[in-house]
Formats: C-alpha cells, structure tokens, sequence
C-alpha cells in the first residue's frame, strides 16, 4: 500500500496544521526573498508554497480571486496591484473592457517566473489585454514613495506582513498609497484571518485608515479553505 504524502502548513498562532494530499513535489527554489514550491495535487491541481505558506493553486482557488475582482469598483480605469506576480488577479481584471492600466509591482521575478510555468493559464492574454499590464519588477514600498502618478484602485495582494511584507501595513506606506489614489480611489489590502488576526492585522490596520483619513473602511470576509482557519478577509477604504 503506498503512502500518501502530504504537505503540511503549520500554524504557530493557532497551533493547528492544514495538510494537503500530493502526487507530486514539483519545484522548490531558494529565491532572493523566500523559499518558492511547488506541489501537484489531484483536488486543486498545482499549488505554490512561499516559505511554507499557501499562496494559490489551480482549482478552488476562485473565493480569494472572485472577492477580490468584486471589490473593485466597476469605474476603475487605472489599477495597480502591489504583489499579485502570479499574474492571477490581473488576468481577471483584463476581462473588464472599463479597465484601462494595470500595474503589477511584484518584488520577488522568481514568482513571475514559476508561476508563468506552473499556473500558465494566468499568462494567456490576447495582445489587446497583454497591453494593458505593466510588470515592474521592485520593492512595493518603493514604488509607492517614488510614483507620481494616480489610480482609481490598489490592490495589495501579498504574503502575510512580517519579514519584506511588513512595511506593507506600515503608516508611511499606506500614507503613500492614500496620494495615489485619485479622488475617491479605493483601496483593498489582503489582511489575513478575521479569526486570528484581528489583534495584530485587521484592527491596526482599520485604526491607520482612520488616522490618515480614509473613509468608508470595511472588512469584508470569505472561505479559503487552504488558508489556516479556513476564513480569510479583505480591508477596503476609499481616498477622501
């Protein structure tokens, strides 16, 4: 009889581990920023590990994707997402005929690269929509705090914020997406479990919304299952 192999995703906070059943360990590599894998599986298909978190798989992966494509307003002409290389939400956003720009700051051109091997589907635009995406390959923080030009929407799709991502949940950062933003521009930041995170996520991150005058703040909460707790949510706050 042979062993099934699975992947475990261990969970200090909580003290729980999501396991995933796999047929094949693909990929890892050792990138600038993080440890990048790769597994396939027969229930999600591939799915990709960055320092031993879930990031995205090929099946049920629609309830963070989905969420997010429906918080962003359907008059966005302008987007920039700060992460996203996998190239996921962008691929959606293509699909908006409104949605003129789209900007992808990804920091880590390893994730471009994998993803565009491992998740393809992601990378197949017709020339009309390839157009409308600019990859830069570069720190988040610094783009914000160098760019000069508006969006109508930012989309901070990134790990969770410790280690590079932390600076992503930082007041001068989100001052700096606030000047981004044309006027009543909206903002959408993945901020983890409503579960587990509100102390140190969720409730900061609401608290420097206010002090830096965004209005209308909301939390907007969904499944993952293959996210720790099985919930996951969203933050979103519009430009004055």
């Amino acid at each position: 009889m042979d062993t099934k192999r699975v992947y475990y995703e261990h969970d200090d906070q909580t003290g729980t581990s999501i396991g995933v059943e796999y047929e094949k360990y693909l990929y890892q590599s050792q990138s600038k920023y993080q440890n990048i894998e790769i597994i396939e599986t027969k229930k999600y298909g591939n799915a990709m590990y960055l320092d031993g978190c879930f990031m995205l798989s090929e099946k049920n992966q629609d309830y963070y994707h989905d969420k997010c494509i429906n918080l962003v307003p359907t008059n966005s002409k302008r987007v920039l997402t700060i992460g996203g290389g996998d190239f996921a939400i962008a691929r959606m956003l293509c699909d908006r005929n409104n949605v003129r720009d789209i900007y992808i700051v990804e920091i880590d051109g390893e994730v471009v690269n994998v993803s565009r091997k491992y998740f393809p589907k992601h990378f197949k635009l017709t020339s009309r929509n390839s157009k409308k995406i600019t990859l830069i390959i570069q720190n988040g923080e610094k783009f914000i705090k160098e760019n000069q030009e508006k969006f109508d929407c930012i989309i901070i799709d990134s790990t969770d914020p410790v280690d590079n991502a932390k600076v992503l949940i930082s007041k001068p950062f989100l001052k700096g997406c606030y000047r981004t933003l044309s006027k009543n521009g909206r903002i959408i930041q993945q901020s983890g479990s409503p579960l587990k995170d509100m102390r140190k996520i969720i409730k900061p991150l609401k608290d420097k919304y206010l002090e830096i005058g965004f209005k209308s703040i909301q939390i907007h909460e969904f499944p993952m299952p293959l996210y720790p707790t099985g919930t996951w949510s969203f933050i979103t706050a519009k430009r004055a």
